[in-house]
């Protein structure tokens, strides 16, 4: 049996992590974040874990061990199952590693419009449009982001309600060869 791995980027606020548990709910993938592997390094490093310091702790770990290393670190983990989805990959480096540990990877690119992004953005996230704003940036510029939307097998855009969402995720799944 081959290994799904469904790879999810977009910027931030745009429903990463809400199709990643939709789709882990409803048809049992699990779920790895890449911020998790940062959220470790965040601890060890006695910083608060917000969204800027994640973002800022990635690029030092890229620059220092290349931009691929929180992929490295979380491949190894979602091909201990038969179907996993991982959310977060924002660097083409990511994205060929995991083509390549994958016998099946798929790339499912969020978009949503600035508008959206900024409003639903959380506690955590920068409180300023030119901080929140900012970070789109420093993953274009410092991770290839923009690349990487460009490399997505399949898009789906959130700028309507969850169900339509939902809908839409639905849609996807039904391109899957299982």
């Amino acid at each position: 049996m081959s290994n799904i791995i469904i790879g999810i980027t977009g910027l931030a606020r745009a429903g990463k992590d809400t199709v990643a548990d939709y789709i882990a709910d409803k048809y049992n993938f699990k779920v790895f974040t890449m911020s998790d592997m940062l959220k470790s390094e965040c601890m060890k490093r006695n910083l608060e874990i917000t969204k800027d310091n994640l973002s800022h702790v990635g690029d030092a770990m890229r620059k220092e061990y290349g931009n691929d290393i929180v992929a490295v670190k979380t491949i190894e983990k979602a091909k201990k199952f038969p179907k996993s989805i991982i959310s977060g990959v924002r660097s083409p480096e990511e994205t060929d590693l995991f083509k390549k540990e994958s016998s099946h990877f798929i790339l499912l690119s969020i978009v949503a419009d600035d508008d959206k992004r900024y409003k639903r953005r959380s506690e955590k996230d920068p409180k300023t449009e030119t901080d929140f704003f900012a970070r789109d940036e420093r993953d274009r510029k410092n991770k290839g982001m923009g690349d990487v939307l460009e490399m997505a097998d399949y898009d789906i855009e959130n700028n309507d309600t969850l169900d339509k969402l939902y809908e839409k995720v639905d849609e996807f799944i039904k391109t899957i060869d299982f």
